[in-house]
């Protein structure tokens, strides 16, 4: 009987374990750092749009440029990070907002903001976005 729980909590531990760590906002930068991207961690007006929590979490952001920033939500599962992408389309369809790209990768919602016209620098931080996979 002692084996039978012993077998059933580390199965229970072992997949708590796999279900919540899929991936961490360090590892995307480090992944970036990888694949030449230079980024400033930064703060942004707290009035703006793309500083507001989602679905109880705030983003973390980079600086990428001047013009191009990564606001990056972290969330126990990537459905969770699709409810938080489908939540900021809702709440910003009628607004007027800065051009910007939406990705779901892994459990993380990434809002890749940027306020010039889509050059091959966007091209490529979009494939190194989409391409990731911890």
């Amino acid at each position: 009987m002692k084996k039978i729980i012993s077998i059933i909590l580390i199965t229970l531990c072992l997949f708590i374990a796999f279900f919540f760590y899929k991936g961490s906002i360090e590892g995307f930068k480090e992944y970036l750092s990888e694949e030449s991207i230079e980024f400033n961690e930064v703060s942004i007006n707290h009035k703006s749009t793309l500083d507001k929590r989602l679905l109880g979490k705030e983003p973390h952001h980079l600086e990428i440029t001047s013009e191009d920033f990564l606001h990056i939500y972290k969330y126990p599962s990537k459905s969770l990070a699709q409810m938080a992408r489908d939540t900021f389309i809702k709440k910003t369809e009628s607004m007027d907002m800065v051009s910007h790209n939406l990705y779901v990768v892994e459990d993380m919602f990434i809002i890749y903001e940027f306020h010039r016209e889509v050059n091959d620098f966007n091209k490529y931080l979009s494939e190194i976005i989409s391409e990731y996979k911890k």
